[in-house]
């Protein structure tokens, strides 16, 4: 998984385990093992249920920069496989990926 743009790591939560083990998938908040990267202006993006995180908090990261596996960490439901669940948050409020491509 790479950064969608250049920023700041402010969250990189690890320590979840897959979902085939199946003890607690409220790890991470439901996300698992996720990264939030703050691009300044109100803008940030979460990127969850990973299977590795690459970076820690207060990490500079450049577009395109690896920053996590893929994974199916935390509340996945059915057979939903490996996936990455991508937000992007704008001043607090979440928006339509779409929007910012």
């Amino acid at each position: 998984v790479w950064a969608a743009a250049a920023g700041t790591v402010v969250l990189a939560t690890g320590g979840c385990l897959p979902r085939e083990v199946k003890i607690d998938r409220k790890c991470g908040g439901g996300y698992g093992n996720y990264v939030v990267i703050d691009h300044g202006n109100g803008l940030q993006t979460l990127y969850g249920h990973l299977e590795t995180v690459y970076v820690i908090e207060g990490q500079s990261v450049d577009v395109g920069q690896a920053i996590g596996k893929m994974g199916n960490t935390g509340r996945v439901y059915g057979a939903t496989g490996i996936h990455l669940h991508f937000e992007v948050i704008d001043n607090g409020v979440k928006k339509n990926p779409a929007k910012y491509y």
